[in-house]
C-alpha cells in the first residue's frame, strides 16, 4: 500500500521509463506481435516509435510487455511489476537470510532473516528503483533468487534463477565467478558445474532472446545487433544529458553515497552508507569463520561492483549510483546474516573461555 502511495500518483514517465516503457510497448506490438492500443503517448525521443532497447537484455521488458497486455499502456500498467517485484524482494531476503545462518541455530536464523529483511525494507536505492519501470531492481531480485537457491541446495532451480538474472541486465554476468566457485562444493564434476554455472544460465538468456532473435533476422543479426552492441555500450562514456554531469559517481563514490543520482519527482538512488561500509568491513569475518554460503554470500555483490569498477577502468566513467540496486538486495542480507553470525561466534568463544576459566578454578581448589 505505501508503495502504491509513493508511486502511483507520479505522472509521466520517471528517469529511464522514457526509455523501457516504450520498448516494451514496441516488442509487445511489433517483436510478439500483439494489438494493444498505443493509449498513452510515446514520450519525445528520436526513433521512439521502433526502439527495442537492444543494449540491454529483453527479460524485464517482457514483464512490463505482459502487464501492458492486461491492463494498457499507462504509468500504473509499467509500475505495477516491480511494485510486486519489490514485495516479493522482502520475503526472500528473509528466507535469504534465514537459510545462510540455518545450521548456526533456529533463534539465529530467525534473527538473521529478519535483519535482512528490515535492511532491504530500509534500503533507498531499491526502494526508488523497484517504484519505477527500470531494469534494477528485477536484477537485483533474480540474482538474491539465485544466490537462496544455492544457498538452500537446489542447483537447478539456482542455475535458472542466475539465467534469468543474466537476462533482466547485463551487469549480473560476473556473478558466474562467485557461483562457479560455490557450486564446486557441491558438484565435483567439471561438467556438471559448467552446466549449472554457464550452460543452463545461458540456455536461458538465449531461449528468452528467441523473439528477438527472429525479429532481428536471426541468432547472427541478433548477435551483432544486440548482444555485441550491449557489451560496446557498457565500455562507453557518454550515455547521460549534458546537463546532468554531477550525477556521475564512481564504484567506491557508492560506499559514501556520493553524488546520488536524482531520478525525478523528488526520487534519488540514495544508497545506505552504514549497509555499504558494514559489507567491507564483514566480508573478511565470512572467511574468518570458514562459512563458505557466508563467503558465497559477500562475493555474489562483490562480483557485481568489481565488475562495474573494471567498466569504469576500461574508460566508461559515466557510471550512476542506481547501478546499487542490482545488487544492494544481496549486501543487505549478507549484512544482517554476518552481524549474527559474528555475534553467535563472538558468544561460543566467550562461553568458551568462561568454562575454561571455571574448569581451571575447580582445578586450583582441588589441588
Amino acid at each position: 500500500y505505501y508503495t502504491y502511495t509513493q508511486f502511483a500518483g507520479l505522472q509521466g514517465y520517471v528517469s529511464d521509463e522514457t526509455w523501457y516503457a516504450p520498448a516494451a510497448y514496441n516488442i509487445l506490438t511489433q517483436v510478439l506481435g500483439y494489438n494493444e492500443t498505443l493509449s498513452y503517448p510515446y514520450p519525445n525521443a528520436s526513433g521512439i516509435s521502433t526502439y527495442l532497447n537492444l543494449e540491454h537484455p529483453p527479460l524485464v521488458k517482457y514483464i512490463l510487455a505482459l502487464s501492458i497486455a492486461a491492463l494498457g499502456y499507462s504509468p500504473f500498467a509499467w509500475r505495477l511489476p516491480g511494485w510486486i517485484v519489490g514485495g516479493a524482494a522482502v520475503v526472500l531476503a528473509y528466507l535469504a537470510g534465514y537459510e545462510l545462518l540455518r545450521d548456526r541455530g533456529e533463534a539465529a536464523a530467525v534473527l538473521a532473516g529478519a535483519i535482512s529483511a528490515a535492511a532491504l525494507i530500509f534500503d533507498p536505492n531499491f526502494w526508488a528503483l523497484h517504484g519505477i519501470a527500470m531494469l534494477d531492481a528485477y536484477a537485483g531480485f533474480f540474482a538474491l533468487l539465485s544466490l537462496y537457491l544455492l544457498a538452500s541446495g537446489r542447483r537447478l532451480a539456482s542455475s535458472v534463477a542466475l539465467g534469468l538474472a543474466f537476462a533482466a541486465k547485463e551487469t549480473t554476468f560476473p556473478l558466474l565467478l562467485p557461483y562457479l566457485y560455490y557450486i564446486g562444493d557441491l558438484e565435483g564434476r567439471p561438467l556438471r558445474r559448467l552446466t549449472y554455472a554457464v550452460f543452463i544460465p545461458a540456455a536461458v538468456y538465449l531461449a528468452l532472446s528467441a523473439p528477438l532473435m527472429a525479429h532481428l533476422g536471426g541468432p547472427a543479426a541478433w548477435l551483432k545487433d544486440s548482444f555485441i552492441h550491449m557489451a560496446s555500450w557498457d565500455v562507453t562514456s557518454g550515455h547521460i544529458a549534458g546537463n546532468a554531469e554531477s550525477q556521475i559517481s564512481t564504484p567506491w563514490g557508492w560506499f559514501l553515497n556520493i553524488n546520488p543520482f536524482y531520478l525525478g519527482n523528488g526520487l534519488y538512488a540514495r544508497v545506505n552508507v552504514a549497509v555499504m561500509i558494514l559489507w567491507a568491513a564483514l566480508t573478511p569475518v565470512a572467511f574468518l569463520l570458514r562459512d563458505r554460503k557466508l563467503e558465497m554470500a559477500a562475493l555474489f555483490p562483490w562480483s557485481i561492483w568489481a565488475a562495474l569498477a573494471a567498466v569504469y577502468a576500461m574508460g566508461n566513467t559515466t557510471l550512476f549510483s542506481f547501478y546499487v540496486a542490482d545488487f544492494s538486495p544481496m549486501v543487505d542480507v549478507f549484512v544482517g546474516s554476518a552481524t549474527v553470525a559474528a555475534l553467535v561466534a563472538w558468544d561460543e568463544r566467550s562461553r568458551r573461555a568462561r568454562r575454561k576459566a571455571s574448569r581451571g578454578r575447580d582445578a586450583t581448589k582441588s589441588g
